[in-house]
Order: structure tokens, then C-alpha cells, then sequence
């Protein structure tokens, strides 16, 4: 009997644990529930019972899951706990050294920026499930759902590529959904394949995956994905023009749906039918049905999360309209006073949570200030009794130095060295006077010489000419060597540091002397050895010091000899070689090739001041140059140091910006930043010009013309720079082709080259090109100028947003885009009343893609295809309200093509910040 009632309690004991654990089970899985029914106050109450309960318990994942439950139910509410919640649910996963858990707290925190449209911060958490599932081996539900929400965001611009991107994700997640044999993330995924294979144009594929995903959640009676399956076949029917089908499959949803308790999806299912017979069917009244049947059910439900939220607001709208259309226009109006009410709750609630969040922000910064305040008054009276000190001391110092100073001997030494640097100074500044004096002449003999050549046809005249042409630009060149001189004689001159990728810099230099060696019929070699990190050094003197050289070694090589270029590393030291073949140096001239003009006799050709510039530029550099000649070859050896610490007290260190990398790597840019096109055949051009711009242009690429064509017809970049010689398509053809084709004539162009003759700069410029820059360039005046040609297109789209009339010329920069905007302007004189009219009809009346045109309209003018429909029916009727001042608003409104006088109303305010009838009077 003892044993039986023992036998008996223990029973009952067992019973009562499991029953408290069902329950504890079921607070997380109700608050899961209440969350998917948008009843947040009741989730988070279930939240934090859950997390009580196995808190205690010491159970560590279900107090994890309840963590994060209670963080995102509190988030929705906006209450200041959130944040705490997130960071004690990550700290469990740390201290647990689970990785699993770690991604789940990322992704919580990742999807509550995602629906807060905040996607700057929630694509790094994405990323880093990404990397983390990866790095651990990790797959699971998490890892799947973090790879279909940067699907998403990639598709946002719904552009081809990104919509490829997208599709790229979805089959990446349906891969990991196969390996983990997870039937539910596979047909999960089917329905992102399935939009994206529609949004691509592959009707087919996506009907196929449709019906896999339908087969299935219909099999498991999954309510909402199966809902969602059926508004897939909806999408579907209607992208391939088949409006009954589309209507079966919404009444097939709505049957399914209302024989479920599922009351929240059956009310989107019916926004959604009323949104699809008011736009796509017409049939406003079953619109209205619909639209009043999800408000009662909404209504019934009384959660302020449903009623008080901008869908609810985009409802009573849509009821509005409807019954305006049908013309119930009191009930219309009530809608549309409710709805207006709402958006004003809406606005003082978002200001109200804006201003809250911003006090919060104040009272802590005001904080951190106060601590701040004392720590400084604290160092102050430290420093204070130190610097009484230090005055102590240095007064003592300065009377005992005084005495030794004070000696007749020493002044006289001052006195006599004062004289000598007032005499260098003159001298310096004499050559500096004499060398601006010789611009002036030399300006005024090769401007009229270019008039000549441009007249005479006499080709040995021409011959003279040349000559002249070719001395007088020797002549500058001497003279801009005399003025750096003068700056490194008077001390003025002092090495400019800034960080980069110095391999890459020394490859632009030699490029364009490779293509004249080639030219010359010369062999050059170039070996540059590639440095993995980022140096220190002054671009201006060591492209001087290698110009000067190559252009040294260019003049005195032999017919048919070779040059060759080296650069190495060694420790902290770069070290440059140049050698050339030569008949014309000896191994005596060797010591004096660094004098200024040294000429053995007047049968040899001298060697002028680049040399001894050269020798200066190194010296201030703290380097060393040598020279030598063996076997007819003349070598130079430049050893410059790249220590910072060695060069800081001759040397302004430029703290290196990203936009002002010489190279690194390229980071994703901003999506509203200029679209620039960069063209060359030369990876390492490429790479530069990258660095220069990748902060403030969104950067592509191609090797050559033809590529670069294909690129700039599909995507429309605001600039293109591109270089001259290049295989398959030349920068001239490429030029040409752009600015004949209509979607791109307005781009500008500007063309690199190593080809600094007139001739090639004439024929670049008579090919529309905008603007011609020789090789190596200056990065600073390169990035003025690309600012400028951006700078323009700004200006001309401010002038057409105050111009109540579309004026080619005023607007146009070319005679191409004056005839696209005449075009422009001839379709909406025909098609401006029609209410009609789409953006998609007028790229099919301009003969362009949609894209092509909203990127044309962007560039150009500064709007989408929609907006600039918009703004020329407000100019027309403007124009109309000027000219008529007692016309009845709403015929206005309907002869510039709208079909809702308060949408109207709505847009004339917004755009002239007064009502029609006011604009009428005024």
C-alpha cells in the first residue's frame, strides 16, 4: 500500500512539472503568435513572462529566444528597452560561445533596420551573418533568410543587374535550403525565384516554381505562404496580359482565406482585390466591397498597430477615390477627411518619437560634455603649476646664455651671414623675375606661328615652321626649369608627403614615354616592382625627377638602341635605374652631366638644366643619384628614402583623404553619387583614376571602346573618361559614335592621352569631346575639371526647373540634345491632356527603353520620365492660369492630362507653394 502511494505522488509530481512546462513553452510560442497578429503589447507580455520563467530555470536558449522576442516586440512599440534586450540576448550568445546564436541576435537586429528602411545598416549585418555562417560551417534557417534579405535589397533599383544579383542570392539560399533537406526554406525560396524570374522576363520558369511552392504549402495548409503563392499567380497572370486568369486566382485567394481563422492575411488579401479591381479591372464598386470588408475586419480587431499605420491610411484612401469615382462624393470625402486625419496623427507621432530619441541624444552628449569640462579644468591646473615651473627654470637658463651671447665677435658673424642669404635671395629672385619675363614673348611668338602653320600649305615652309614650333616649346621648358630652380635655391620649395600606391603612380609615368619609344622605333623596358603597402612620397618631384630622365634618355639613345626603366624596394628606400644606349657621352663627361648647361665643345649638344634640376630635387629629397657609362650604355641610379620620419622637418605631410588615395582598394559607392565611366586599356590607368573618384562617383569600367559603348548605352553614365589608343575602338571613334546617338549625346567626355601634339588635341575636341588632358595628368586638375563638366549639368537642369516653357537651346548642350528635347516637346504638345499617358508610352514614343529615358531625363534635366510629365502638365497649366486668369480649375486640370482635380491641387501647391485659384489672382 506504502509503495503504491508512493508509486502515485510521483506520478502526480511529473505531471505537474511537464504542465509547467507546456505552459512556459507556450508564453514563447503565443508571443510568437501575437507578433505575426501585429498585437505587440500582448507579444512583449508574453516575452517577458517566457524570459521570467527560464531565466530562473538557468535554461540558456529558450531565455536567449525569449531575449530576442522581448527585443523586437519592444522595438515595434518603441519603447527604450529594446536596445537593452538585443545587447543581453548577444552577450548570452558571446558567453555561450554559440555561433548560432550569434547570427540569430544579428539578424533580429539586421531585420529591425530592413523594415525600418534603414538598409545603410542593415546590409552589414547581413554581410556578417553571411561571413559568420561561412567561418563556422554554419547552415540553418538564419543563414537562408539572411541570403533572401540581401536579395532584396539588391533588387530594390530594379535594374537588370541587380535583379540578376537577386536571383544570384535566392539560388545560393535554395542551395543551402536542399543541402539542410529543409522542404518548407525550399519552397519558401521558390516564391522569391518566382518574382525575380517574372522581373526578368522569364515567364516560364517563374510559373514553374510558382506551382511547386503552390503544391506544397497547400499540401501543409501553410495559410499565409499559400496566400501569397495565389497573389503570385496573380502577378503572373497579369505581367503576360491574361486579365482572367489573374481575377480567378484573386477570387481563389479570398474563397481560400475566409475558410481560415486567419482574419489579418484575409484583410490584406482584400486591400489588395481592392486594389486590383480599381486599377486593373475598373470595377470600382467591387473595389469598394472589398476596401470595406478588410476596414471591418481591421476595425473589429481594434489594434492601433493595424488602425494607426500608414496602410490603414493608404485604405481609407483607396476608399475614397473608389467612391469618388463612382460618384458617392460626400462618402468620398468623408474617406478622404479620415485619411488626412490619420496622416496628421502619423506626423505628430513620428515627430513626437524624433523628438524624444533627440532629447535622449542631448542629455547623453550633455553628459559626456560635463565629464569632458572637469577632466580639462583638472589637466589645466596641472599644466598651469608645470609651466610655473618651467618659467622658473627658464629664466635662470636665459640669463646665464645671455652673457655668452653677448660678444662683438658673434654679431659680426650674423651681420656677414644676413649678407650672404640677402644675396642668394637676389639672385633667386632674379632668375624667378627673368624667367616670368621670358612667358610673355614666348606666348607672342607660338600663337602666331599656329596661325601659319594653320595657313601655309607650302610643305617645306611647314618644315620651318615645325622648327620653330619645337624650340620655342624648348625654350619654356627651360624656363619653367629655371623658376623650380629658383624655388630650390631661395628655399621656398619643401616636399609635399602624401600616402599611396607609389608601383602604380611610377607605372602612368613611363606609359607614355613606352608609346613614344615605340613610336621613335626604340626598345623600352620597363620592371616595376609591385609594393604591397601604401608609401609615403612627394608626386610632383619624383615625376619631375622621372620625366626629366626618360626624356634625357629618349634624346641621347641611338637609332634603334633601347631604354630601360627599373624601380625596386630596399628596406625604406625606393630605388629608380634608367639606362639608355648612347654614342654621344663619354665616360669623362660623367662627373660634370650635373652642371648646369655643360657642353664639352661646339660639335657635341649639351646637356642643359634638366640634369642639374634633377640633382637638386634629389638632394632636397635626402637622396642620392649616381651615374656611370659601360660598354655604351648610360645608366643612372636614384636612391630616394621613403621614411617619413627622415623627410617630416623639409616636408608638409598631406593627411591622405579617401577621395585622395593615389590607390587603394575601391570601396561600393553611394547610389545617388555620378555615374563615371572610366575607359582604358591599361589596368593600372584604370586603378588610379578609380582612387581618384570612388567616394564621390559611383565608378565603371572598360578595356576598350567597344565595351565602353555597350556600357554607356545601357546605363547612361553622368561623365566618361577615356583614354586615346586603345584596340577594337579608339577613344576619337568612341567619342564620335557617343555623341551621334541620342541616348548619349549629352554625356561628357573627356580623353587621356600620351599624344600632346595640337593635332591630336584639334581632332579630339572637333569630335565633341568636352575636354583633352595629356598623360601623366595632374589628379587634382583632373578631378576640378570632371567637377565642372558635373557642375554644368546642374546649372542647366536649375534653369529648365524655372522655366514655365521647354527651351531647347536655353537647356540643350549640343545640337543632338536640342533635337531630342524638340522631340520632347512634340510629344507633349500631342499627348499632354491625355490622362493616359505613361511614362512607359513615352519611352515607346522617344524610341528608348524606360531606363535609358529615366537616366536621359535625369542627367539632362534632373527628373524621372514621371516626374517630368508632372512638372510640364503644372508649367502648361500655369501657363493657362496666367493667361486665363477666370478659367474654371477643373477644365485646367483636365485638358494638362489630370483626372483628379484635389491630386491637382495637391501637386500645384507642392510645386508653386500657392493653390491654383491663388496662382490665377496673384
Amino acid at each position: 500500500m506504502r509503495k503504491l502511494l508512493f508509486i502515485i505522488c510521483f506520478l502526480i509530481t511529473n505531471i505537474i512539472i511537464a504542465q509547467k512546462k507546456i505552459e512556459s513553452n507556450n508564453y514563447l510560442e503565443t508571443s510568437k503568435q501575437f507578433y505575426k497578429d501585429l498585437a505587440y503589447d500582448s507579444a512583449y507580455t508574453y516575452a517577458k513572462k517566457s524570459y521570467t520563467f527560464f531565466n530562473t530555470k538557468k535554461n540558456d536558449s529558450l531565455t536567449f529566444a525569449s531575449l530576442l522576442e522581448l527585443f523586437r516586440s519592444s522595438d515595434k512599440l518603441n519603447n527604450n528597452e529594446a536596445d537593452g534586450y538585443l545587447e543581453s540576448a548577444k552577450s548570452l550568445a558571446k558567453k555561450l560561445n554559440n555561433p548560432s546564436m550569434v547570427i540569430d541576435a544579428y539578424y533580429y537586429e539586421a531585420n529591425s533596420y530592413f523594415f525600418k528602411d534603414d538598409l545603410v545598416k542593415a546590409l552589414p549585418l547581413f554581410l556578417k551573418i553571411d561571413s559568420i555562417s561561412n567561418d563556422e560551417n554554419i547552415k540553418n534557417k538564419t543563414s537562408i533568410e539572411a541570403l533572401l534579405k540581401r536579395g532584396e535589397i539588391s533588387r530594390i533599383k530594379f535594374t537588370k543587374e541587380t535583379t540578376l544579383a537577386a536571383e544570384k542570392l535566392y539560388l545560393e539560399a535554395l542551395k543551402v535550403a536542399k543541402e539542410i533537406k529543409s522542404e518548407e526554406m525550399i519552397n519558401y525560396i521558390y516564391t522569391y525565384l518566382a518574382d525575380v524570374s517574372g522581373l526578368n522576363g522569364n515567364d516560364n520558369q517563374s510559373k514553374e516554381y510558382i506551382d511547386l511552392a503552390f503544391n506544397y504549402f497547400k499540401k501543409n495548409n501553410d495559410i499565409r505562404n499559400l496566400s501569397q503563392v495565389y497573389l503570385l499567380y496573380t502577378v503572373h497572370f497579369l505581367g503576360i496580359d491574361d486579365l482572367q486568369n489573374a481575377k480567378k486566382y484573386q477570387v481563389e485567394r479570398l474563397n481560400y482565406l475566409r475558410s481560415t481563422d486567419d482574419k489579418i492575411e484575409l484583410a490584406r488579401a482584400l486591400v489588395y482585390n481592392g486594389s486590383f479591381h480599381r486599377r486593373k479591372t475598373k470595377d470600382f464598386n467591387q473595389a469598394i466591397k472589398s476596401l470595406e470588408e478588410a476596414k471591418t475586419i481591421y476595425n473589429n480587431i481594434n489594434n492601433p498597430s493595424i488602425t494607426k499605420t500608414d496602410n490603414y491610411e493608404r485604405l481609407l484612401y483607396s476608399l475614397a477615390i473608389c467612391n469618388y469615382e463612382v460618384k458617392q462624393y460626400k462618402t468620398a470625402f468623408e474617406y478622404f477627411d479620415q485619411a488626412y486625419d490619420l496622416r496628421e496623427d502619423l506626423i505628430k507621432k513620428s515627430s513626437q518619437e524624433l523628438t524624444s530619441s533627440l532629447e535622449v541624444k542631448y542629455q547623453t552628449a550633455k553628459k559626456e560634455e560635463e565629464i569632458a569640462l572637469l577632466t580639462a579644468q583638472q589637466a589645466l591646473i596641472e599644466q598651469q603649476k608645470k609651466n610655473q615651473t618651467y618659467l622658473f627654470l627658464g629664466i635662470i637658463t636665459l640669463v646665464a646664455l645671455s652673457a655668452g651671447f653677448i660678444i662683438f665677435g658673434y654679431r659680426n658673424k650674423i651681420k656677414t651671414a644676413r649678407k650672404l642669404k640677402e644675396l642668394d635671395e637676389l639672385k633667386s629672385k632674379f632668375f624667378a623675375n627673368i624667367s616670368h619675363e621670358f612667358r610673355t614673348p614666348l606666348t607672342l611668338i607660338k600663337s602666331p606661328l599656329q596661325l601659319l602653320k594653320q595657313e601655309e600649305r607650302n610643305t617645306e615652309k611647314n618644315k620651318n615652321l615645325n622648327l620653330i614650333e619645337q624650340h620655342s616649346n624648348r625654350m619654356l621648358d627651360l624656363v619653367n626649369q629655371l623658376l623650380e630652380l629658383s624655388k630650390i635655391d631661395s628655399g621656398n620649395l619643401k616636399l609635399i608627403l602624401q600616402k599611396g600606391d607609389l608601383h602604380i603612380f611610377l607605372q602612368t609615368i613611363a606609359e607614355p614615354y613606352q608609346l613614344i619609344a615605340k613610336q621613335e622605333q626604340l626598345t623600352f623596358t620597363k620592371q616595376i616592382e609591385t609594393f604591397k603597402n601604401p608609401q609615403w612620397f612627394d608626386k610632383d618631384v619624383i615625376e619631375k625627377i622621372c620625366t626629366n630622365l626618360l626624356t634625357n634618355a629618349l634624346k641621347y639613345t641611338t637609332k634603334g638602341g633601347s631604354i630601360t626603366f627599373e624601380v625596386s624596394k630596399t628596406n625604406n628606400t625606393i630605388n629608380l635605374k634608367i639606362a639608355n644606349t648612347t654614342n654621344s657621352t663619354d665616360a669623362k663627361d660623367i662627373s660634370k652631366l650635373f652642371e648646369r648647361f655643360y657642353q664639352e665643345n661646339d660639335s657635341h649638344q649639351g646637356f642643359g638644366i634638366g640634369l642639374s634640376l634633377v640633382k637638386e630635387l634629389i638632394t632636397l629629397y635626402r637622396g642620392t643619384i649616381s651615374s656611370k657609362i659601360e660598354n655604351n650604355i648610360l645608366v643612372f641610379e636614384v636612391n630616394l628614402p621613403l621614411d617619413i620620419d627622415l623627410l617630416k622637418d623639409i616636408s608638409i605631410i598631406k593627411e591622405t583623404t579617401e577621395s585622395e588615395v593615389i590607390n587603394s582598394t575601391v570601396k561600393d559607392t553611394n547610389e545617388d553619387h555620378p555615374i563615371l565611366l572610366i575607359v582604358d586599356d591599361n589596368e593600372s590607368i584604370r586603378s588610379v583614376l578609380k582612387d581618384i573618384f570612388k567616394v564621390k562617383y559611383q565608378i565603371l569600367e572598360a578595356a576598350d571602346g567597344v565595351s565602353a559603348l555597350k556600357i554607356a548605352v545601357e546605363e547612361i553614365p553622368d561623365l566618361i573618361i577615356s583614354d586615346v589608343m586603345m584596340p577594337k575602338m579608339d577613344g576619337f571613334e568612341l567619342t564620335e559614335k557617343l555623341k551621334q546617338n541620342e541616348a548619349t549625346s549629352f554625356i561628357p567626355i573627356i580623353l587621356l592621352t600620351a599624344k600632346t601634339s595640337d593635332e591630336s588635341r584639334l581632332k579630339g575636341l572637333q569630335n565633341e569631346a568636352d575636354d583633352y588632358i595629356t598623360k601623366p595628368f595632374n589628379h587634382d586638375i583632373l578631378a576640378a575639371k570632371v567637377q565642372q563638366l558635373i557642375d554644368l549639368r546642374i546649372q542647366l537642369r536649375e534653369r529648365y526647373s524655372k522655366e514655365l516653357i521647354l527651351k531647347p537651346k536655353d537647356i540643350a548642350i549640343n545640337s543632338v540634345d536640342e533635337k531630342f528635347i524638340e522631340k520632347l516637346q512634340t510629344i507633349l504638345d500631342k499627348q499632354l491632356s491625355n490622362s493616359d499617358f505613361t511614362a512607359d508610352d513615352f519611352s515607346k514614343e522617344i524610341g528608348m527603353s524606360r531606363m535609358q529615358l529615366h537616366r536621359k531625363l535625369k542627367s539632362l534635366l534632373g527628373v524621372s520620365t514621371t516626374e517630368f510629365l508632372r512638372n510640364e502638365r503644372l508649367k502648361a497649366a500655369a501657363n493657362l492660369l496666367l493667361k486665363k486668369g477666370n478659367i474654371n480649375i477643373s477644365e485646367i486640370a483636365y485638358s494638362v492630362g489630370f483626372n483628379d482635380v484635389s491630386y491637382f491641387s495637391k501637386c500645384f501647391k507642392e510645386a508653386y507653394n500657392v493653390s491654383p485659384s491663388e496662382y490665377a489672382t496673384t
